[in-house]
Order: structure tokens, then C-alpha cells, then sequence
């Protein structure tokens, strides 16, 4: 099993020499992927519903918490590291202009050497849709046709055309050119049944979030209906899941209110092995925690966890 790990972009430690710390230790320790959140305005009094139920608090989500912005973020790790892969986990797609952010990704992935994953979400918090002004009844229409938009222009050799609902141009090149021949690949973000429709259509990965090994099963299994639907073969498209960890030492936790994958390194082997069972290919870590403390737990879990796993 592949293991990534988020970045530490959101709070007081979304510093550039916290970044470079953990992502040069990842890469030295040989992790899959480096992964960072996003968010673009955060409302005074936030009435929305967070997204992620299994948190008891969401304190992250609130006014006065900064977020670094993901795309700045990865353009600075990419000129620090040689291997890792280095994605969004997630960035809403409705906020964004499709052909911008396709030059923008193009870039990246070229200055990366093919490194860029488009972890791809369509967005929850009403304040901040209202804030960049985009309807947010429109996010699922806006996502997917984002997500047409940058292919297009992504794959194409010579001047293409696109006619859609938000987005209309003729005989247009993108200015940028990625480094893979295709685009960076789409992960797409989300536990619901749109969402699974939505990877099955567009997604060369699945980013479920917080799932246990018994929903992962359940979420596979529809996963795998609608790719076949779509003429899809289920098999290409990986699947992952996001969760917390927490190693058996003193560390200071920021998300103790959250359910974390913890015990002795055997406990923990065996709970990533379970997700392996389910079908699980990369388990990206959130270790919400002091930088310093999450050089130790990555070390830890390669010295200690990893050469327990099937």
C-alpha cells in the first residue's frame, strides 16, 4: 500500500520552512504523495453544515484560521523534491475559471515533470460560494464542466473548441502545455452517490474521505456499477482514502475530536491492511500535528509500521 501525507498549509504552522520540512522528509522516507486542502474565504458567522460530520468540532473552517492557497503551495514543494507526487485533496472546481486553471495546472505539471494530481471537489460552504459569487446550486454543473473544459484543451495538438453552459470558445490553444501528454489526472473528491457517479465519468482515482474499510466496500461496490454504466473498466480507477493518525506517543494532536487510526505499530498495521483488503491503493495520512512531530511519526511508521504491512 502506497501512503501519502497531508501538508501543513492550514493554522500557524502554514510556514515555508514547515513545508519544506515535512516535504523533504517525505520524499526522503520514500511516501507516495504530498497532499494539500484549500479553502478561499472563510465567513464571520458560518451557518453552513461542515462537510466532514465525523468531526465534532470544525473550528478549522471558521474566520481567523489562514489557509495557504494549494496551487502556491505546490509550486514550492515541486522546487524542493525530485519524486513525490504532490496533489489537491481537495480544490472546488466552481470557484475557479476552467481555462486559467488549466494553463495553471499545465504549468505546474511541467515544472514538476508530471508530478501534479487534480484532487477535483465541487465545494460545500454556501458563504464562500456566495463570496466568489458562483450559485451554489450550480456546483455539480460547474465542476463536471470544468473538468471537460481543461481535458479538452489539455489533450489537444492545434486550436480546439469548446460550446458548453459556462464556457464557450472557438479555435483557442492553451498557452501552457503539460508535461504529461493527457493533462495531470483528475482524483475525484466525495463520499456521496454524485459524487461516485462523478468519478466514474471523469476520475482516474477516488478521494473518499474518513471512510471505514466496511464503507469503503459498499462505496466500491456502486463505484464499480456506475463505471461499468459509464463504459468505464472499474479496475483503472484507484481508490483511496483520506483518515487521521495518531502514533502511541505523546504528540500534540490539533484534531483529538476526530477518529484516528492509532495503537501499537501491529494495531496499525492491521487497520491499513484491512483498507488494503477493501481495495484501497493509497491511504493519505493526516498527521495534525507540531511539523517536527510529524518528521518523527513519518519516521516512525516507515521504521516500525510499514514492514508489518501484507
Amino acid at each position: 500500500m502506497k501512503l501519502g501525507v497531508s501538508l501543513p498549509t492550514v493554522g500557524p504552522v502554514g510556514r515555508r520552512r514547515y513545508l519544506l520540512q515535512v516535504a523533504e522528509a517525505a520524499e526522503r522516507l520514500g511516501f507516495d504523495s504530498l497532499w494539500v486542502s484549500s479553502h478561499v474565504a472563510l465567513p464571520k458567522d458560518r451557518q453552513s453544515t461542515c462537510l466532514y460530520p465525523r468531526a465534532k468540532t470544525a473550528d478549522a473552517y471558521n474566520w481567523g484560521v489562514p489557509w495557504l492557497e494549494p496551487l502556491t503551495v505546490m509550486g514550492v514543494v515541486a522546487g524542493v523534491t525530485e519524486r513525490i507526487k504532490i496533489g489537491t485533496h481537495v480544490l472546488a472546481l466552481p470557484y475557479r475559471n476552467p481555462v486559467i486553471l488549466a494553463t495553471e495546472l499545465a504549468t505546474l505539471d511541467q515544472l514538476s515533470m508530471g508530478r501534479v494530481i487534480l484532487g477535483a471537489g465541487i465545494g460545500w460552504m454556501d458563504e464562500e460560494f456566495a463570496t466568489v459569487g458562483v450559485p451554489r446550486t450550480q456546483r455539480g454543473a460547474r465542476t463536471n464542466e470544468c473538468i471537460e473544459v481543461m481535458r479538452t484543451l489539455w489533450e489537444s495538438k492545434r486550436p480546439t473548441s469548446f460550446h458548453g453552459r459556462f464556457s464557450d470558445f472557438t479555435d483557442m490553444w492553451l498557452a501552457a502545455r503539460p508535461h504529461t501528454p493527457t493533462g495531470p489526472p483528475i482524483y475525484v473528491g466525495g463520499n456521496t452517490e454524485p459524487a461516485l457517479r462523478r468519478v466514474a465519468r471523469y476520475g482516474e482515482g477516488w478521494l473518499a474521505h474518513e471512510l471505514y474499510p466496511d464503507e469503503v466496500r459498499a462505496g466500491r461496490e456502486k463505484l464499480r456499477a456506475y463505471a461499468e454504466e459509464a463504459g468505464r473498466d472499474p479496475d483503472s480507477i484507484e481508490l483511496t482514502v483520506r483518515r487521521g493518525l495518531v502514533p502511541p506517543f505523546p504528540v500534540m494532536d490539533f484534531m483529538s475530536d476526530r477518529l484516528n487510526i492509532t495503537g501499537s505499530p501491529e494495531q496499525i498495521a492491521e487497520q491499513l491492511d484491512e483498507y488494503r483488503r477493501e481495495g484501497i491503493s493509497l491511504l493519505v495520512l493526516d498527521l495534525v500535528m507540531r511539523p517536527a512531530e510529524m518528521v518523527t511519526t513519518m519516521e516512525w511508521l516507515t521504521k516500525e509500521v510499514t514492514p508489518l504491512l501484507s
